[in-house]
């Protein structure tokens, strides 16, 4: 692995580890009173993009142990530029180069047993950690979703990005839940010791 690709690997690890959960936005419902949701606008784009980071971290972390340095380099740099003040054309490109990379780590995650290093375990290990993270995010951002609709504090661009985030989560839950399951078939099948968390985070 090239020394740029690890020090980026570090510095998502680090990012995503200072990532707003869901927990520490108070659960959003206190963000906003009057009408419209409970939740502003700016809390939910602030939530999904930390939901995000942890789950292209996990790509990074996942594509860089199967030796896809490529795909792993590109979901990095895409990473980095997403911000929490995301636009809506912010948020589609950062989906659009981690679809890329969930395609391409499926495609490795087919191969039932493959040779891989201590370092390569350690490396994937660290990205099944990441995606239970994502999983958690997203999952403790289903109900606002639900409940959102823009406010008069919702007009204008973070409007229009929590109104892509509403639309967007639930098939990003179920793409991500489903990685999840294989990145732990392919755990198994492979010798590859994971924490209990990421089989409870599946049936969470």
């Amino acid at each position: 692995m090239s020394k740029q690709l690890v020090g980026t690997v570090l510095c998502l690890s680090i990012a995503t580890l200072a990532a707003p959960s869901f927990a520490q936005l108070g659960g959003l419902g206190k963000a906003m009173g009057g009408g419209g949701s409970s939740v502003s606008a700016e809390a939910l784009v602030q939530s999904y993009v930390g939901g995000t980071q942890q789950v292209m971290s996990a790509d990074v972390h996942l594509l860089s142990a199967l030796g896809k340095k490529s795909a792993a380099e590109r979901e990095a740099l895409a990473a980095k530029n997403l911000t929490s003040g995301a636009t809506t054309d912010g948020l589609r490109d950062a989906a659009l180069v981690q679809t890329e990379g969930s395609k391409t780590l499926e495609d490795a995650l087919g191969t039932e047993k493959v040779a891989m290093s201590a370092e390569s375990k350690k490396m994937y290990v660290a990205g099944v950690i990441d995606l239970v993270k994502g999983v958690k995010t997203y999952a403790g951002m289903t109900g606002d979703v639900q409940n959102f609709k823009p406010g008069v504090s919702s007009i204008g661009a973070a409007g229009d990005a929590a109104l892509y985030v509403a639309k967007s989560l639930p098939t990003s839950l179920t793409n991500l839940k489903n990685t999840l399951k294989r990145s732990i078939d392919f755990a198994k099948a492979n010798k590859i010791v994971l924490p209990d968390d990421a089989t409870k985070a599946l049936n969470g």
